[in-house]
């Protein structure tokens, strides 16, 4: 590991520090490795095991694909129990954000949580006005001292689940079906259905370039993403399956088009996606959903779904840099 004189906080048992080298950030991957093995689920995203897969695996002139990125680890006598990686902002104005982990050890969420949030804050400095980090599969009440500590809770995603036991589909409404995605051919008009549903929400901003890299991802298969579509083909709505193992399913993307809503194609989009993942092997399916959103939790736990964890994003606005002096100060 690092210098310990590096350290950004220390407490009377742990060290947080930033962490570059590949042998070091091969280490904090050990640490979720295990972590998820034993939890049997992930603790940071997608996107943020990408960059750390990537920055272990480069070579040593080449750095982090993203000079934006930047990961730290908590550790405890030499071992990495908490991990932390932030993405910074363009401008100094703008929110970092990110996952946090800590390894599920006795005062965890006393200890190395606050430490690590004191670690980003002060690795952060002056380059954001706030801060993100998604914390997975915890309890409300666990972050108690995070919120004591001036965070809030951003936002809470609700991980539901259901066995696929008895899956019986509505039937479309007239002039509708329900077909698999075409590759190129329909892009766009998944991405005007992503785009529309998402505006002005946190899941917003989704262009042909943003599908397309989620698109090249492992686990995507063609015929996992379902499409409503009209008599003249247009598409308005989508039901965007992954299969997180040979027998679980995860509802990925459930999004209808606000010009198509009213027409039941949500309920008719989600049973057509529960009757493929039984067809295809799965015994058991999993969802993310956000809990301010009323409408879309209701559907789901009439579908049977029962919470299994929840996701929580913390927030916290950052101390103003200390600007220049105003002329004629002393």
């Amino acid at each position: 590991m690092a210098d310990p004189d590096d350290a950004l906080v220390r407490t009377a048992d742990i060290e947080v520090r930033e962490v570059t080298t590949g042998p070091d950030l091969a280490l904090a991957g050990a640490m979720l490795d295990t972590q998820e093995l034993v939890l049997g689920l992930p603790l940071v995203d997608e996107a943020e095991r990408a960059r750390l897969a990537a920055a272990v695996s480069a070579a040593p002139d080449e750095g982090a694909a993203d000079p934006r990125w930047r990961p730290i680890v908590a550790c405890r006598d030499e071992e990495v129990v908490g991990y932390a990686g932030i993405v910074l902002p363009d401008e100094p104005e703008g929110v970092a954000v990110g996952d946090l982990a800590p390894a599920r050890l006795p005062g965890a969420w006393a200890g190395i949580v606050p430490a690590l949030l004191n670690g980003l804050e002060a690795l952060i400095g002056a380059d954001a006005s706030g801060l993100q980090v998604w914390v997975r599969h915890v309890d409300i009440g666990d972050l108690a001292p995070a919120v004591s500590a001036g965070y809030r809770v951003d936002r809470r995603l609700g991980v539901l689940g259901r066995t696929l036991d008895e899956v019986t589909a509505p039937r479309p409404p007239s002039g509708t079906v329900v077909r698999t995605y075409r590759e190129d051919i329909d892009d766009e008009a998944v991405v005007e259905v992503l785009a529309a549903a998402y505006e002005g929400t946190g899941e917003g901003g989704w262009d042909l370039a943003r599908f397309r890299s989620r698109r090249q991802l492992p686990w995507f298969r063609a015929e996992d993403l379902l499409l409503a579509v009209d008599a003249a083909d247009a598409v308005g709505g989508l039901h965007w399956l992954k299969r997180r193992d040979a027998m679980t399913g995860e509802v990925y993307n459930l999004a209808v088009h606000p010009d198509a809503q009213g027409r039941g194609l949500g309920p008719v989009l989600l049973g057509a996606g529960l009757e493929h993942l039984r067809a295809v092997g799965c015994s058991e399916v999993i969802l993310w959903v956000d809990r301010a959103n009323e409408r879309a939790v209701s559907l789901y736990t009439g579908w049977g779904f029962e919470t299994r964890w929840d996701d929580v994003a913390l927030h916290h606005e950052l101390p103003a840099a200390a600007g220049p002096p105003e002329p004629g100060a002393s």
